[in-house]
């Protein structure tokens, strides 16, 4: 195999020592790269350098994509925050050094509002039920989350931000953050578009506010193998952001926050599995049956969204892709019993050599995979490996034991009450 044909060249799956994790830890295992994430964020900052927006320009990476303290630990010293729901993640998060976030919560009680305004940390509000409870509480700042598509989801909906005028107007305050909701995995010219209504709601609604949410939504698309092509282009978005911001006369002193998570989780993990049998085909089609399963990784299959696969032999070396002539179409079996345990949808190519003792390797699964794993079947949690900028691996999730899915069932029954 040429060096063409390999498709993990230059990349950190294809520097990370397999065998050594594979020995170590065992499969499946996920494994994260901290030399991708910091660069991830090194191409959103530097697009915002360029267009002379780096002062200006926050990040706030939401903890449910990756809710694993280890692997976000970079951002505490790149100035990078994050994004709550919960308070759990809250406490959780201090507990590891964590200090920058802002919270966007839904829709919730107003005890869990005031646990929120008491921690300091800007909240955007979902109604205006919420929005009154802080302003009679005197909460100090008051932030919203504006449904603009009226998707359904939580937010105030476009066709009550004149209501929430003359409800900040009657407590005589003003608008700190306004944040708009605009749906996910958007184009560039998606993005780009969205811009100039997001302050068109500013500078009509609450032209005083201090800051700009714009919230996520940035694609990545899974598809291409090419860094390049795979990520969202910062450096064209923030040039029309520059651009539209100064056309519409936004003041040089409103901030502009981003949540992506995505474009900078995505390519800094990747799933490793082993090959459990040799290729079985019968009338149905063709299987790869592995030590997986979709409830690892749901979102896969929810969103039909098929994540680049490389196959490795039992030595780690990596198997060629199929070239149309040699090997076969097969679906990805998971381990258990159930129908529709197929970690990834539709078929992938499998070329020869792929059998019993081998290896795959799911791309791109930093965000939205082992925190959505399922508890149905049984199927124990697996282990998370990060692997330093220095290329050790060290493990920061313990792999789940037999008893791990059992509900955290108690030896003997408790009596509750008096």
């Amino acid at each position: 195999m040429t060096a063409s044909d390999c498709r993990l060249t230059g990349s950190w799956v294809g520097r990370a020592d397999l065998r050594l994790i594979a020995d170590q830890v065992g499969t499946p295992v996920f494994i994260y790269s901290q030399e991708q994430i910091l660069k991830n964020i090194a191409r959103i900052k530097g697009a915002a350098q360029a267009a002379g927006l780096g002062s200006r320009v926050e990040l706030y990476v939401p903890f449910f994509p990756n809710s694993n303290p280890h692997v976000l630990k970079p951002f505490q010293e790149l100035g990078v925050g994050i994004l709550l729901q919960l308070p759990s993640e809250y406490r959780l998060l201090r507990r590891f050094g964590f200090e920058k976030f802002i919270v966007s919560p839904g829709h919730v009680s107003d005890e869990e509002i005031t646990f929120w305004d008491r921690a300091g940390h800007p909240v955007f509000l979902s109604s205006l039920d919420e929005v009154a409870h802080s302003l009679r509480t005197g909460a100090p700042t008051i932030s919203v989350r504006i449904d603009s598509l009226d998707s359904g989801k939580p937010g105030v909906k476009f066709s009550q931000l004149g209501e929430l005028s003359a409800l900040l107007a009657d407590h005589g305050r003003e608008l700190e953050c306004l944040e708009v909701y605009c749906g996910s995995g958007n184009s560039l010219d998606d993005m780009v578009g969205i811009i100039e209504n997001l302050f068109h709601i500013y500078t009509t609604h609450f032209p005083t506010a201090r800051s700009i949410n714009f919230a996520g939504g940035h694609g990545f698309v899974y598809e291409k193998w090419d860094e390049e092509e795979k990520h969202f282009d910062w450096r064209q978005y923030f040039a029309a952001l520059r651009e539209t911001a100064d056309r519409m006369g936004i003041p040089e002193h409103v901030t502009f926050l981003f949540e992506p998570a995505r474009d900078v989780l995505a390519d800094t993990g990747a799933l490793l599995l082993s090959v459990e049998r040799n290729v079985i085909t019968h009338s149905v089609g063709s299987l790869v049956v592995t030590d997986g399963s979709r409830m690892l990784m749901p979102s896969a299959q929810l969103r039909d969204r098929r994540h680049n696969v490389v196959f490795l032999d039992a030595d780690m070396k990596e198997l060629p892709p199929g070239d149309g002539t040699k090997g076969v179409e097969a679906m990805l079996r998971g381990r258990s019993i159930l129908r529709h345990d197929y970690i990834l949808p539709g078929e992938y190519a499998v070329p020869e050599g792929v059998g019993a003792g081998g290896h795959l390797l799911i791309l791109d699964v930093g965000a939205y995979c082992a925190t959505q794993h399922m508890e149905f079947l049984n199927i124990p949690p697996t282990a998370e490996v990060l692997i330093d900028t220095a290329g050790t691996p060290h493990l920061i999730t313990a792999r789940g034991d037999d008893l791990d899915k059992w509900r955290h069932l108690l030896h003997e029954k408790q009596p509750v009450g008096r």
